[in-house]
């Protein structure tokens, strides 16, 4: 294994988007366990809670396209300048309701507004991403970010869960703060030169990508696999974990600690990665998604809130060294002007069908239970990951 890769630290612009990217992500975690919390404390349910989140990913998944095409036209800084202010404005809503807890509805419009923005957000950052590192800082920078992005997921639950429990509307007040910040670090990046593609209709723009991915098998067989495990897997696993927590432990201390525990997996992978170049990047990464499997089986069968934990600790090093293999392939194979199209449809298939998961999960459990939804979720995993490497061109991620 090679000493660990820190070039992309030496790039003053990346160190900054860096830290933009702690700020966002520590900001959103922040307020999906707020909203969470919140609505259970309100006597909600699991049909509740999974149509509340599923609010984030159908504004998402309306208008990501659109977010991937726009940051392929204007200038990304000022996207994300935009739209981080957006968030702001969302997070504050629920203090306008200081007489008594927020309304379902309206916290589900605040992650409406919230996934909106981030259908602009992700496609823009990574765009900016692409631009600013060399070829060299490429699997650096992408960790680095990936690292930021994991503290953010660690922290962020920790402290959702924590000043929920006190105090109701403070997390809420946290995460507009923490979205301001976000913005403001991005107005201090100096965005690298880029020349746009010649402007034809949104429609026209947004095939080019999938004419793009179109071109790679591999590409192609992700985009697909990607939200079949995120509805069937993912969602219901992210949705029965605070019930059950609150159920069979007694509180929300578990829910916030195993997600915790998930992003410091993600954090282990990361750093791992830095250090680590894999001959075959993509057999190393449709086996680490496999590892997820450990989710859904220990929210049925853990003996121990321990056990719990470090099942969320390896799932969180599998998905995450899935994820940033995938990633690094993505920047190196596709052409700068289609990136942005590119990371958006990636990110559509990635949580595209998230929304409708966390919105049957409820239903899913009371027709067929809560075990058959699980075990379903751990078969799925299982066995369909490591059939993606008959696939031409999986096991290098190279077209």
């Amino acid at each position: 294994m090679s000493p660990i890769n820190l070039t992309a630290l030496r790039n003053p612009a990346f160190r900054l988007l860096a830290a933009a990217q702690l700020g966002f992500v520590l900001g959103e975690q922040i307020l999906v366990v707020a909203v969470t919390v919140s609505l259970l404390d309100a006597g909600g349910d699991a049909a509740t809670v999974g149509v509340v989140l599923a609010a984030k990913g159908i504004a998402s998944l309306s208008l990501l396209l659109v977010g991937g095409v726009w940051s392929d036209r204007l200038p990304r800084r000022r996207i994300l300048i935009i739209m981080l202010g957006v968030d702001a404005a969302a997070a504050i809503v629920p203090v306008l309701f200081l007489a008594g807890r927020p309304p379902a509805w309206s916290l589900a419009a605040v992650l409406f507004a919230v996934g909106a923005a981030e259908s602009f957000i992700r496609p823009a950052f990574n765009a900016m991403l692409a631009s600013t590192l060399t070829e060299e800082q490429r699997v650096s920078g992408r960790a680095v970010v990936n690292i930021c992005t994991r503290v953010g997921v660690i922290a962020g639950p920790v402290l959702g869960t924590l000043l929920a429990s006190g105090l109701d509307l403070l997390p809420f007040v946290l995460a507009a703060v923490v979205f301001a910040a976000g913005a403001a670090t991005f107005r201090r990046v100096r965005e690298p030169a880029w020349t746009p593609a010649a402007r034809r209709s949104v429609l026209g723009e947004a095939w080019a990508g999938f004419a793009e991915a179109g071109r790679r098998p591999w590409l192609t067989a992700l985009l697909l696999f990607s939200p079949v495990s995120l509805m069937f897997v993912i969602a219901p696993s992210q949705v029965l974990l605070p019930l059950l927590s609150r159920d069979t432990f007694g509180s929300y201390t578990a829910y916030g600690t195993a997600l915790a525990c998930y992003g410091a997996g993600g954090l282990i992978s990361s750093v791992t990665m830095m250090a680590w170049q894999p001959r075959r990047p993509g057999v190393v990464a449709v086996c680490s998604m496999s590892l997820y499997a450990l989710v859904p089986l220990a929210l049925l069968y853990a003996p121990s809130v321990g056990v719990l934990f470090c099942c969320y600790l390896v799932a969180g090093f599998g998905v995450e060294t899935y994820a940033l293999t995938w990633d690094v392939a993505m920047y190196r194979e596709v052409p700068d002007h289609l990136i942005g199209r590119i990371t958006s449809l990636a990110w559509l298939s990635t949580f595209g069908l998230m929304p409708f998961g966390q919105a049957l999960t409820g239903p899913l459990t009371t027709l067929l239970g809560t075990d058959a939804v699980l075990l379903g979720a751990a078969g799925l995993v299982l066995v369909i990951p490591p059939c993606l490497l008959f696939v031409r061109g999986m096991a290098h991620l190279r077209r």
